[in-house]
């Protein structure tokens, strides 16, 4: 039933996150009886304000309200959000999403033990991403299968 619900949310919120220049992340829905929750994730390149995920939320209400059939039965709660950092980073979507910001890459090459890197988002390439790392004058290109786990790292 989750995964009926989650396409029918999902068919909803697509349009509807595309219309406030968004991208559907994902979709959740959670838990059962009177304590559900639909959470949708949305995001962009720059990042996602509170603005943003109210009017999305607000307007995806209104369109789940109005669906027929339901999408969703019974009661639940809304929750539109954004991936924040510590969402896992693996493709040119995924970094081109954050490009100026800082990073931290597990890299794993040559069958050796993985190493951290630490750099701004250059670019995102179809196959690696660019970093600018502080010591060294030209970007790093690091290629999504060396990566192991990478996140954007916190401003403070």
């Amino acid at each position: 039933m989750v995964a009926s619900e989650t396409q029918g949310v999902r068919s909803q919120a697509q349009p509807i996150a595309e219309r406030h220049g968004l991208e559907l992340v994902d979709v959740e829905v959670k838990g059962g009886g009177g304590r559900r929750l639909v959470r949708i994730t949305v995001d962009c390149k720059g990042g996602v304000d509170l603005s943003a995920c109210r009017a999305v939320s607000e307007e995806l209400s209104q369109a789940l309200d109005a669906a027929d059939p339901d999408p969703v039965a019974g009661s639940y709660a809304l929750e539109v959000t954004s991936p924040g950092t510590k969402r896992a980073l693996r493709d040119q979507a995924a970094f081109d999403r954050v490009e100026g910001r800082e990073v931290l890459v597990h890299r794993a090459r040559d069958g050796k033990a993985p190493t951290q890197l630490t750099g701004t988002v250059v670019v995102a390439h179809p196959d690696a991403v660019e970093l600018q790392v502080a010591g060294e004058d030209e970007p790093v290109r690091v290629p999504y299968d060396e990566v192991v786990k990478a996140t954007q790292t916190l401003p403070w």
